[in-house]
Order: C-alpha cells, then structure tokens, then sequence
C-alpha cells in the first residue's frame, strides 16, 4: 500500500485529485481530504454538479402550465417550470439586470416571473416581457432575451434532470443499470405513476454532502447508527406504525431479515443499489392478503421474479445527487464543504389501494419525519463525521468492506452480497473519472 501521507498540497497548488483515492486489488482508501477541503468542494461544483444530469425535480410537482418550482444545480439556483405548450423548462434563477432571484418561493402558479429588487418581468417561457421605467435607457440599449436556459433538460419515468453543459451522454445513458430500478419502484404503481403529494422533510446538517449519498446505499449501518430504534421495534413491533419500510421482530430477527435476499450493486456511472427480493412464502402472503387484487394485478403485468424484486424494496442511489428508497426521492443539495441540505420527498404509488399509500406515509413520518426516529441518527452521525475529520493526523478512509467478493459484469456493474461497500467504492470511482478531467 502507499505511505499513508498524501502528497497533496491543494487543488489551488497544482494537487491531482487521483491521489486522493487509493486503489489496489485488496485497497480501497479515501483521503480526508475529499471530504474537507474547500478546494476539492469547488472543484466537485465545476466538474461533477456543472457537468453530469442532475435531479431538479418530479413531473407532478409542476403538472398545469404556470406551474414551478425552485431548485439547485449544485450551488446554483434554478427555476422548473412549464410552459403554455406543456413543455419543461429550466432557467437559472438570476435575474438579467442586477442578479437578484426572480422567483423565491419553492414552488407554485405564476403567469410571469417578476424581479423583486426592479421589476422586470419573465414570462412562463423565459422570454423578458417587460423592463420596468424603460423610457430610461438608452434608445440602443440591448436588452437580454430572457431568464439563462439550462441547456439540457429531460426526464426519466417522471423525475426532471437538468444538465448546465450541452455536450455529453443522454440521460438514459447516463443512469445505465439504475434506470431499471427506479422502473421497479414506478411500476408498483397500477398506472405507472408516482405522485409527489405529501409535503417533504427538509433536513441540515454539519457534514461532507457525499455522507449522505454513502448512506443511501449503505447497509452496514443500520445496526448500530439506529439501534434505540430497532429496540422500540423489538418492544413494540406494528403498534408504532411499522408498514412494511422497515421489519419487526427481535434485534437479531431483524437484523436477519434485513439481509435475506439482498444484495448490493456498483454501477457504471457512480449509481447504488441495495436490493431485497422476498422469498416465494411473502409473495405468496402479499398476493392472499388484503390487498391481493392490487398484487395479483401487478402479477398479471409482471413475471413473478420480477414482481418479488418490485415488492421487496431496497435503495437506489442515482449519482450525484438523488436516492430513492422506502416510497420516497431523497434529493442532496450541497451548500459548502461541511454543510448539506437534504429533502425527502414522500410520493404515493398513482393506482394503488388508498390505505397503501397512507400507511407508507405513516411509515416514513415514523423514521424520517422531523420527529422520527431514523433521520436525526444519520444527520448525527454525519456531524460527527465531520468533526472527526479534523484530526488529520490519519488520512486515509477504508472502503474494503466485501472487495474480494465482488463480481464484474461485462460492461463494468459489480455485484456483491449485501453489507460490503461495493456501490460506495461505484460512487467513487466515478467522483474519480469526472474530478480527474480537466476538458
């Protein structure tokens, strides 16, 4: 293995953020550094969040022209809306005149965008409709066209990715494998679709934005950051309203069952995945059980190993910066080295039995709600994280959890059993490729 001293002085100083990562047949090491340094954090802003599609937003948040909402492309502000034709567009949120946002609530109707600071006025399309007291300017002044389009905008199965760079890979290419699996997660819907209704979980912490990424897609964990939680389970069980986002029993039981079926997956592209299929005996409860219609529906769509892998759940981590998991799009906005926002997104299966759909939502309010009891552990832990980086004197995180078990597909997917690090090494690997080019 290399000397446990980087030789890294600063991105600024002519650093290479190759040496930021060791890799060997039995190595797998991330430098503190890519965690902390405000350099390598702007340099992720410019390479990652300014090149690759990023997640701004779901199809029913804006589902009548004149509808919007606000987002972020990395630490710049954007504007979803759509258009009188249907259309989806994303504008960066800046005024043209003197820099001020021109739209400021999270979402909504608007005829047209109006900057508070002047009063210029965009309409639904971008377009400048008006300059306030116009008479003062120069009869040759050239006025902006309008809002600064994101070039490239598209969706997959109703979620909204932006692009702030015209060249590069379709959006379907670049999700690669992780495309069917949020197809799997859609598909529970009857129809098709999901819907964001609720309203969302709003989140801050102390900490690196790639701890929450790791986390989605982090198995290892769950044992011992949300141990109170899994002993109220043990004590309670169903009565704390448990719907199927998380198992009852005993802490071993639990623990058990957690890892029956799973397994974990690297994918090109830095997505991860966690997946569950239930066994033949759940599948044959779901389908006898209450809501047997609704799963016997599915079937009929559905080969039976299909809709085992639909049914049993797990995590989808769809790089840079969204995650689905338990019937929610968890989206990560950095905002500085070490501090994150995170909005959790709770949607509803568009089709599906009414008391499904709230009982899922009872579920995620249980854990990651603002009073829950999931979400406060991890944020907790990333604080802590965080703070524990600033003893520089060890340099090195271990991702090697499970590297001699992976297998390697042909076009570079790797799988392994579940609890190893394979998809946090797959996230990686590609912070790697994107923070290494320089074009």
């Amino acid at each position: 293995m290399a000397s446990s001293k980087s030789p890294i002085q600063g991105v600024g100083s002519g650093g290479d953020p190759q040496e930021l990562v060791l890799r060997g047949p039995h190595t797998f090491r991330v430098h503190t550094r890519a965690y902390s340094d405000p350099a390598i954090f702007d340099l992720e802003m410019e390479r990652i969040f300014g090149r690759t599609w990023v997640y701004v937003g779901h199809e029913s948040e804006i589902p009548q022209p004149g509808n919007y909402k606000t987002a972020h492309i990395g630490l710049q502000p954007v504007i979803v809306a759509r258009d009188d034709k249907g259309g989806i567009n994303v504008f960066y949120n800046r005024c043209r005149h003197r820099g001020s946002v021109v739209c400021r609530e999270p979402r909504g109707f608007a005829n047209n965008f109006r900057c508070p600071y002047h009063g210029w006025i965009y309409g639904k399309d971008g377009r400048l409709l008006g300059v306030s007291m116009r008479d003062g300017y120069p009869s040759d002044f050239q006025q902006p066209e309008g809002l600064q389009k994101v070039p490239c905008v598209d969706s997959y199965r109703g979620l909204i990715f932006a692009r702030a760079v015209a060249e590069g890979p379709s959006l379907v290419e670049q999700l690669g494998l992780a495309a069917t699996w949020i197809d799997r997660r859609v598909n529970m819907s009857p129809v098709g679709e999901i819907e964001l209704v609720a309203e969302p979980y709003v989140v801050e912490y102390r900490g690196n934005w790639k701890f929450m990424i790791e986390n989605i897609i982090d198995e290892y964990h769950f044992a011992f950051v949300h141990e109170p939680f899994n002993k109220l389970q043990e004590r309670y069980g169903d009565s704390t309203g448990d719907y199927g986002a998380h198992v009852s029993g005993s802490a071993k039981d639990m623990n058990q069952r957690r890892q029956a079926g799973r397994l974990s997956w690297g994918g090109v592209g830095g997505h991860g995945l966690g997946e569950r299929r239930v066994s033949d005996e759940q599948l044959d409860s779901l389908l006898a059980g209450e809501d047997g219609d609704y799963y016997q529906g599915l079937l009929e769509k559905y080969r039976r190993e299909e809709l085992a892998r639909m049914v049993g759940g797990g995590s989808v981590m769809t790089h840079p910066n969204v995650g689905m998991i338990h019937r929610q799009i968890r989206v990560v906005r950095p905002l500085a080295v070490d501090r994150t926002e995170v909005t959790i997104y709770p949607y509803e299966l568009k089709g599906a039995p009414e008391a499904d759909n709230q009982g899922w939502l009872r579920s995620q309010e249980r854990f990651y709600g603002p009073a829950g009891y999931g979400m406060p552990d991890d944020v907790e832990m990333f604080a802590l994280n965080q703070q524990g980086l600033a003893a520089q004197a060890v340099d090195w995180l271990i991702l090697e959890r499970g590297l001699d078990r992976e297998q390697v597909t042909e076009n570079g997917d790797r799988f392994a059993p579940v609890g190893g690090e394979t998809p946090l090494r797959a996230l990686w690997v590609e912070w790697l490729k994107l923070m290494s080019r320089a074009d």
